[in-house]
């Protein structure tokens, strides 16, 4: 048998320690070893029922994966110790698997539920997974099977020879089943209860934010109160109570039903504690969703939020719902966890006018329920509900990446907005980090008021061969000029493109980016593309791609006219790129002396350092060298998370060094 993932005991059931990516990349690999026997999926219902029946406590914790289906498990993880506890919902990995299976010929069989639902199913499941191998579906009756039933239905399933054999026949009775034929199916068992009628449609599942807060079983009871009322009363009460009585017995010494409690693997100490010495909690608000490059924001909540964690520290990162700007494809999967980040989703309305300022306040609600040591909010617009926690005495700090009032792209209301989500934050934060010495001056100009001034940080890329961009763009070193970051209109990018439609030169300019609420700027620059065949516009990119675009460009240019701390120039100069930028202050407080100026908004200067840069290939290896290291040594991640977690703790515990352990 193949080792198990670690686990935690919750009133004596094993409950695995995962999450969504891991559980599916733990099945997926241990796929042959997992054959023949079964995977529990646990909720508040099924650990209360093992708490009071040992026969049935012994079945799930002989289980191989035993996966915390309900988020309330979840959350006495964490409480126990185990901050990468996450919550994999049986509904939720049963698409995982499907997705995966049609590439890897992975095969199905359905066990249980009617025969009307897995008829449903069937349907459903062609239409959706059009690669969905399924061999077999099976309505077993509704009374205790003899025995020649039960072996005949054990035959059907084997020479059916599936991989997966998923059972809805509700809990415990699925766990129990299970158990009975350990060793004599051919496939792996998962009990996903009422999974068959979810994805079969023949019941409705509760809203995304009702399952973040813990009220599906609300819904559940909206749904057949007579059959589930009482049930989920009975269980759900329980569970605190024994969960509470558990606490006590433990405060007084007394060994508590736990039986495997020996192996259950010491969980490392905080680097830096939080109030009442748990690990420091924090939420992050702001950005639009992590993982994502869809932003300057998004990246530094990302590259903060996984040191910090790696620190010690609990992190959620209060993700935006919606689609990645640059289009469908470019969405990566988010499970509930992130390199050790929590992710919350909020539900969001589609509409651009209203997406930002409601899900701050969404957020931010969410967040007095989490008992967080700081709430970070990051960006103006999400400042504009920074009061609120701090009315209820939770600490809260702000980043300000830019004046985004300013940005041509918001209109007038939205502008007004932004304005007063800087006055918000600058009346109500108890610390204030800016990401430029002009943008600390401006705060203290215009509101009196002192910042902390800590710059974005980079990681060290290596050089990364053009492979790709050959392929693809017929491009190889040198041969082009690169503007990479977001196409808005406060990046200038039409100063870039007028100015190299003068100058003669068989280079290409490579304008790569996706838009952010800026489709008509988008419409223009694109138009204006069209009128010279020299320029290539790739869309979004990332990963390889990306490398490969910083590594081998000629020049980088950024023609801002405004900015906070441009990521893009930053990972420019990291690649060793010669940078041509306008002279606006948070450019030129970047660069210094490494990189060619031109006076902002001024085409003629633009072209001109432009077209001697193309001319003078000596001084553009002149600016090349040491641009790196330059780079690099001044903006260190982790030094950012030092000093951010200074302000965190604020002046009294500054002065006295981080609380650790």
């Amino acid at each position: 048998m193949t080792e198990k993932l670690e686990y935690c005991s919750i009133l004596g059931t094993n409950i695995s320690v995962t999450d969504m990516d891991r559980t599916v990349n733990y099945i997926l690999e241990h796929l042959e070893k997992l054959k023949g026997h079964y995977i529990c999926v646990s909720n508040v219902h099924t650990t209360v029922t093992a708490y009071r029946d040992p026969d049935y406590r012994e079945i799930q914790n002989k289980s191989i994966l035993n996966i915390p289906d309900g988020k309330p498990l979840s959350i006495v993880q964490r409480m126990k110790g185990y901050k990468d506890a996450g919550r994999v919902p049986g509904p939720d990995l049963m698409p995982e698997i499907f997705r995966i299976s049609a590439e890897k010929g992975y095969k199905h069989y359905f066990y249980g539920s009617r025969q009307e639902t897995l008829d449903a199913l069937n349907v459903k499941l062609s239409m959706e997974y059009p690669g969905l191998t399924i061999v077999g579906m099976y309505s077993p009756p509704f009374r205790t099977m003899t025995e020649e039933e039960d072996k005949k239905a054990i035959e059907d399933i084997n020479n059916c020879k599936p991989d997966f054999i998923w059972v809805g026949l509700g809990a415990p009775k699925q766990e129990k089943w299970m158990a009975a034929h350990d060793g004599k199916v051919c496939g792996v068992m998962l009990g996903v209860g009422a999974g068959f009628d979810f994805h079969a449609g023949t019941i409705k599942r509760a809203p995304l934010w009702m399952q973040e807060y813990c009220m599906e079983w609300l819904f559940r009871i909206g749904q057949d109160p007579k059959r589930l009322l009482g049930r989920y009363l009975d269980t759900n009460f329980s569970f605190v109570y024994y969960l509470f009585k558990e606490g006590i017995r433990r405060k007084k010494g007394i060994d508590i039903l736990d039986e495997n409690k020996n192996n259950i693997t010491e969980v490392q100490p905080f680097a830096h504690a939080g109030k009442k010495g748990r690990p420091y909690r924090v939420a992050m608000i702001g950005h639009k969703r992590i993982p994502s490059r869809e932003g300057g924001v998004e990246i530094v909540v990302d590259e903060i939020s996984t040191r910090m964690v790696k620190l010690g520290c609990e992190v959620d990162a209060y993700n935006r719902y919606g689609k990645h700007i640059a289009g469908k494809k470019f969405d990566q999967r988010r499970g509930r966890y992130y390199s050790g980040i929590r992710l919350i989703t909020i539900p969001t309305p589609q509409s651009s006018a209203f997406n930002a300022i409601v899900y701050s306040f969404l957020a931010t609600i969410r967040s007095l329920f989490g008992r967080y040591d700081v709430i970070h909010f990051h960006a103006e617009g999400p400042c504009t509900m920074i009061w609120i926690p701090k009315f209820f005495g939770i600490r809260v700090v702000a980043t300000i990446h830019g004046l985004d009032w300013q940005r041509s792209k918001w209109g007038n209301f939205a502008s007004k907005v932004l304005k007063f989500g800087e006055q918000m934050a600058a009346k109500y934060a108890d610390e204030i980090i800016v990401l430029s010495k002009n943008m600390q001056d401006y705060f203290e100009n215009e509101y009196g008021r002192q910042t902390i001034f800590i710059p974005n940080g980079i990681n060290r890329p290596g050089y990364t061969a053009p492979k790709e961009i050959k392929e693809r763009y017929g491009l190889d070193k040198d041969e082009y000029i690169l503007f990479l970051a977001r196409l808005v209109p406060e990046k200038g990018i039409h100063y870039l493109i007028e100015a190299f439609e003068q100058i003669s030169t068989d280079k290409k300019l490579v304008i790569a980016g996706g838009a952010s609420h800026s489709f008509e700027y988008m419409k223009q620059i694109t138009e204006m593309a069209a009128r010279d065949e020299r320029v290539l516009m790739p869309g979004f990119v990332s990963g390889n791609l990306l490398d490969e675009f910083f590594s081998n460009a000629y020049v980088f240019v950024l023609p801002s006219d405004v900015e906070g701390m441009a990521v893009s120039l930053l990972e420019a100069m990291s690649y060793g790129n010669c940078c041509i930028i306008s002279d606006i202050e948070e450019n030129t407080e970047v660069a210094g002396m490494h990189a060619v100026t031109f006076k902002k908004g001024n085409v003629n200067d633009l072209k001109e350092k432009l077209d001697f840069l193309l001319r003078h290939t000596d001084e553009v290896e002149k600016y090349k060298r040491g641009v790196q290291d330059y780079v690099c040594d001044r903006h260190n991640w982790d030094q950012v998370v030092e000093k951010t977690l200074e302000v965190y703790c604020g002046q009294e515990e500054k002065d006295a060094g981080f609380n650790s352990k």
